[in-house]
């Protein structure tokens, strides 16, 4: 069955991860997305690993064309123009005003194709004091105080994933899924825009509006208190969580696993506001109990008391999960060149348009013919656009 966007165009001219994310994730969902790459090099991605074919480019191009094209170019830019006159959703993540200087902007877009879905994602955004400074995963962490919720004062730490990059991603996707449905009403297209700051500050909204009402500056530690989150290690240094919320036989569960049932009547832990202002001495007597057994036995003896508890699982635990099975995860593509790989499937489903991963992510420029020819270029024309460099 057809995907969920079938009969969706969408030009991809960006890089690295959140405009690949989003026209990714609509790919997934049957749109058809042509992602546009400068030649010889492409998206520089594809270079964080041998053949220019990295596993990091991969994981976020797959269900796509490519096609290269240097549009800085007269020749280049009619060819992107003519790609975009015929589309319905364009996404690119340049700093503000470099399309805009080569008359690929929005404005100038919108008068050919009214139609268009235009989709600008960039560091900051395209006003403000910072508009022109480059902007990356990590500092839209840092700046969005998202950062701030996920490492500690004293030793501040980087994330060892691109938190901010996907999050603006899938912002960026639900904005344009926004403007086509509007578009679906009005018959008219019009202009997304997100940036790696503002979709990192609307993200950390449940802590912002903590502060809001109470004046004090959240830091990691408070949301674990006030949700009852700990972290443990057995005794062979295997690490687990317990995420206890608020529901009372999540408590009465764990205090009769660990052999203390009187601390239901203990005034430091009998309720809510207790537990957090004890957290520490909790977390302090909790330690050293679980230091004294194994992780897959405290498991599951927590999970048979209904406590919410979980390995901290590294990513080879990850996929011999057997929830995590049942998934389809990993997910194996192969490339007719290039060869299999593994690559994660769909964070959804859908009962009747299901997200599918039909196309291997392209090699560079892989359906450049293929993509003039049906945008009429002949041959010749083609032939001699490449002399020039062009595609």
């Amino acid at each position: 069955m057809a995907g969920a966007l079938a009969g969706i165009k969408i030009i991809e001219a960006a890089s690295y991860v959140t405009g690949p994310f989003a026209s990714q994730l609509l790919a997934d969902l049957g749109a058809e997305v042509i992602k546009v790459e400068e030649p010889k090099r492409g998206d520089p991605f594809r270079g964080w690993g041998e053949r220019n074919y990295a596993a990091t480019f991969c994981s976020l191009n797959r269900n796509k064309k490519s096609i290269t094209i240097d549009f800085r170019s007269d020749d280049g830019r009619d060819v992107l123009l003519k790609l975009l006159t015929g589309a319905d959703v364009f996404v690119q993540n340049f700093r503000p005003g470099v399309l805009d200087k080569r008359g690929l902007g929005f404005a100038e877009i919108n008068t050919i194709n009214p139609k268009l879905v235009y989709c600008s994602i960039s560091g900051f955004g395209s006003r403000g004091p910072y508009r022109d400074l480059p902007g990356y995963d990590t500092i839209g962490q840092a700046r969005s105080g998202l950062l701030s919720l996920l490492t500690d004062p004293g030793k501040p730490q980087g994330m060892g994933i691109s938190f901010s990059d996907h999050l603006t991603g899938m912002y960026a996707c639900y904005g344009i899924l926004g403007a086509l449905m509007n578009r679906m009403l009005t018959g008219v297209g019009q202009h997304v825009e997100t940036s790696l700051l503002r979709a990192s500050v609307s993200f950390v909204s449940e802590n912002a509006a903590r502060y809001f009402e109470t004046g004090h500056v959240p830091r990691r530690k408070q949301r674990t208190m006030t949700a009852g989150v700990f972290a443990f290690e057995d005794e062979d240094n295997l690490a687990f969580v317990l995420h206890m919320s608020s529901p009372e036989k999540f408590w009465h569960g764990l205090f009769d696993v660990v052999g203390k049932p009187e601390w239901r009547q203990d005034p430091r832990f009998n309720n809510r506001k207790a537990r957090v202002e004890n957290y520490d001495a909790l977390a302090e007597q909790l330690a050293p109990i679980f230091r004294k057994g194994k992780r897959e036995d405290w498991l599951r003896r927590l999970i048979a008391k209904d406590v919410p508890a979980a390995p901290i699982n590294t990513l080879d635990e990850v996929f011999v999960d057997p929830q995590v099975k049942t998934y389809g995860f990993p997910v194996e593509v192969e490339h007719p060149k290039m060869g299999k790989m593994k690559l994660i499937g769909s964070a959804v489903d859908m009962s009747r348009t299901p997200p599918s991963i039909v196309l291997p992510p392209p090699m560079l420029g892989e359906h450049t013919e293929e993509i003039l020819t049906g945008l009429g270029y002949e041959g010749d024309k083609i032939n001699s656009l490449r002399e020039k460099g062009v595609i």
